[in-house]
């Protein structure tokens, strides 16, 4: 089938809309991630999470309607269609059914909570354990998902970075998935560092930061070196999707409660991903449709995404054990974060040809290589 519209020129690519791209790539989260440092400015640093109850309320809601469905939509991605799973056997097989065992495992050697008896108590040092993997895993994703949106765009606006330019973009983002990785270590237990390297946690965070700070004046000076290169601004989108996960890193560092928005904003990044894919695919089944259709379509399959991450995410809290520290819901959650993460590695490797072709397949492909 052919597309219906056609690159020409400079004219850039485009996911969902180039203004749609734009906004959810990184626009709206660098206006929130501004707005929360405004109110960080004229209010100080808060002391505790009920200081800014009235901030954060709203990130529950978030949650549900952004942040569960972005999983999902990586789920339908990887089992349909059904040539996926012998495509993609680790990714639907084997991680699967080891991420099941460790479940069962959960559940069969904990120990409940006297005068509690329960199918869906669990093993607090597994369920921990899990829970400890997925934030630290998460660290590789963010910024993993940061690179593939600046090649993206990159690809679709038609820039070519030089080598040494990827390469200086690349470790900025290594250097943040360190900030991440050390800046969650210093709530962990003493004993799983040993006495010398807990001690020099804050050494290492402090060390940490300056190079954060560095990561992002050398890749700046990377796209100010494009600029003059190229004699025009990088794509917006491309700047964007760089701009906002420095800043998510920023708000973390005097905020930490701030971590719900921040979850929010990385998954309203990727949700016009998995739909141009189904989009694409449905046009591709069906031929010219009306965009009335496909519309129409878009909003069953968001309705359908949302009403798997509710069962998959808020069903699990109604039938854990409330006064155990780390819950059943904790368990399913966190290994769906790490098959999630897992499964993003495989399925979104622009490099790969079939990929390109599905994610593209609405735009002229002579264009888009």
């Amino acid at each position: 089938m052919k597309p219906k519209k056609a690159l020409r020129g400079n004219r850039s690519g485009y996911i969902l809309s180039e203004s749609l791209d734009f906004w959810m790539t990184g626009g709206v989260s660098i206006v929130v991630m501004f707005l929360l440092l405004v109110y960080i400015f004229f209010t100080g640093v808060p002391q505790s999470t009920a200081n800014i109850t009235s901030i954060l309320g709203t990130a529950i809601v978030l949650q549900l309607l952004i942040n569960w469905p972005h999983f999902m939509g990586a789920y339908r991605l990887i089992y349909t269609p059904k040539s996926n799973i012998k495509r993609y056997k680790s990714a639907t097989i084997y991680i699967p059914a080891v991420l099941l065992l460790i479940l069962i495992v959960g559940l069969v050697t904990s120990e409940p909570t006297e005068g509690t008896v329960s199918l869906f108590s669990v093993n607090q040092d597994v369920t921990y354990f899990c829970w400890l993997v997925a934030a630290f895993y998460l660290a590789w994703h963010y910024t993993g998902q940061a690179w593939g949106m600046i090649a993206t765009y990159s690809k679709l606006s038609q820039l070519t970075l030089k080598k040494s330019e990827r390469l200086t973009l690349r470790l900025g983002l290594r250097t943040l998935l360190a900030w991440h990785v050390i800046w969650g270590a210093q709530d962990l237990p003493a004993e799983w560092f040993g006495g010398v390297l807990h001690a020099n946690i804050d050494m290492l965070l402090s060390l940490v930061n300056i190079a954060a700070c560095l990561a992002f004046f050398a890749s700046s000076m990377v796209w100010y070196g494009v600029y003059l290169r190229t004699k025009r601004i990088p794509d917006k989108r491309i700047l964007v999707s760089w701009l906002s996960i420095y800043l998510w890193y920023f708000v973390l560092f005097f905020m930490p409660e701030a971590y719900l928005l921040v979850q929010a904003s990385h998954a309203l990044q990727y949700l016009p991903f998995p739909m141009r894919v189904e989009l694409n695919r449905r046009q591709a089944n069906l031929g010219d449709i009306k965009q009335f259709a496909l519309k129409a379509w878009a909003i069953k399959y968001y309705v359908l995404l949302l009403s798997a991450g509710i069962v998959f995410f808020y069903f699990p809290e109604f039938i854990s054990i409330e006064n155990q520290q780390f819950t059943f819901a904790v368990l399913v959650s966190s290994l769906i974060n790490i098959h999630h993460y897992f499964v993003d590695s495989c399925i979104w490797r622009i490099s790969n040809a079939e990929v390109r072709h599905e994610l593209f397949a609405h735009l002229e492909t002579k264009n888009v290589k």
